[in-house]
Parts: structure tokens; C-alpha cells; sequence
């Protein structure tokens, strides 16, 4: 039986573009961490006594052999995930004299960090966790959402970020900011969005921001077809 954790995880999306991420193990668990590495931007080593078809992606550095304490100089991020328990905690053991951040697949109360189930739509990302008690529960709540979600949210985070790049105050609080994007939901524009309806998005921004404030002006095109 899995124990549960005794404080809630603190959430944090890491910017891992180039950095060295370790991974032992090239299971279908492994595989997995080894994916979602490579989808951040993040330089993935796997070290595996076994490596079964298909093969590992190219950009993917791969040592088929038995784990190495050398094998984690340089990481950032170390995933244990051989399948075998004992491994899994040499592997940890040997993290953490380095002083480094190791997930074990099949020990989450041992682990320092959890992967919540994601979902990704353009920059917009959601994450769902139990704290490694059901990562399959997390995964089927993430599965829920999506079906619910509303598309045009992935373009209103754009819009969004447009606004505050350019448009809106950059005060502490952020209090003027929220009192507009709150106003422009309020007011329909996500139904406007997911119509493609450029003139009506135009005509929320223009009354709101002021000062010819359009999606041209923010070099923001509607997306076309959403459900």
C-alpha cells in the first residue's frame, strides 16, 4: 500500500531547456519521463541495462549498461525508473549526495518531486496532481478537464500576455490588469473568440483598454475552426 505523503507538494514548472536530465531505466516508465524531458527542451540522458525496440529518440543520449554513480555528473534532474527497487534506491542515494532532486518511480514517499498529469494547450498549461498517491487518478481528473475546457482559453492566455506586455499597468498588485481581463470575460470574449469574431473582439478591447486597442495592434490573429 502506497503512503501518503504528509505535507502537499509545492507546485513549480521548470525551465529545463539544455539542462542535463537523467533518467535510469528505458521502460515504458522510463520512456515516459524521457518524452516529457525531451518536450521541455532538455538535454536527456538514459542509462539502462536493457534498451527494447523501438529505439530512443536520436537527440536522446543513451548508455546501455548498468547504472553509474558518474552517470549523474552534471544533472539537473534525476528520474529512477528501472523497475527494480533496490536500483532505484542507489540511484536516489547517490542523487542526493550531490545534492540533486531525484524522482523514483515506484517509491513516490521517497521521492523530492512528483510529474503531475498535463494539460497543454498553446502556453497554457494545466497540472494535476495527487501528490504521487494515483498518478492514473491524476491522469484520468487531467482526461475530465480537457473535455470540458473551453478552447478559446489557450488563445485568451495569449491574449493575455499581450495585454500585459504592452497595453496594461505593470503596478505591483496587478489589480488594474485582473479588473480588465475580468471585464473582458464577463463580457463574452472568449464566446467571441471561439467564433472567430475579429470586430467583437475588437470592440470589448477598444472599450476596455482604450487607445485604438485591437488585435492588430497587438499583432494577435484569431485562431480559425474551434470546435
Amino acid at each position: 500500500m502506497v503512503a501518503l505523503l504528509q505535507a502537499p507538494g509545492y507546485p513549480v514548472l521548470l525551465q529545463l531547456a539544455g539542462r542535463r536530465c537523467v533518467v535510469i531505466g528505458a521502460g515504458a516508465v522510463g520512456r515516459r519521463k524521457t518524452s516529457g524531458l525531451l518536450a521541455a527542451g532538455a538535454q536527456v540522458v538514459v542509462v539502462a541495462a536493457q534498451i527494447d525496440q523501438p529505439p530512443l529518440p536520436v537527440a536522446v543520449e543513451v548508455h546501455c549498461r548498468l547504472f553509474r554513480n558518474e552517470d549523474l555528473d552534471g544533472a539537473f534532474l534525476v528520474f529512477a525508473a528501472t523497475g527494480c527497487a533496490q536500483t532505484n534506491r542507489a540511484v536516489a542515494e547517490a542523487a542526493r549526495q550531490r545534492g540533486l532532486l531525484v524522482n523514483i518511480a515506484d517509491d513516490p514517499v521517497g521521492s523530492d518531486f512528483f510529474l503531475p498529469a498535463v494539460l497543454r494547450q498553446g502556453r497554457m498549461s494545466i497540472a494535476v496532481s495527487t501528490d504521487g498517491a494515483s498518478p492514473a487518478a491524476a491522469r484520468l481528473l487531467r482526461d475530465e478537464l480537457a473535455g470540458h475546457l473551453n478552447p478559446a482559453w489557450a488563445f485568451f492566455v495569449e491574449l493575455s500576455g499581450a495585454l500585459r506586455c504592452r497595453r496594461l499597468t505593470t503596478d505591483a498588485s496587478g489589480t488594474y490588469n485582473q479588473q480588465v481581463l475580468h471585464a473582458l470575460l464577463e463580457q463574452g470574449v472568449l464566446r467571441c473568440i471561439a467564433a472567430g469574431d475579429v470586430a467583437g473582439t475588437d470592440r470589448l478591447l477598444t472599450g476596455l483598454v482604450g487607445d485604438g486597442c485591437t488585435l492588430a495592434s497587438l499583432d494577435l490573429t484569431l485562431p480559425k475552426g474551434l470546435p
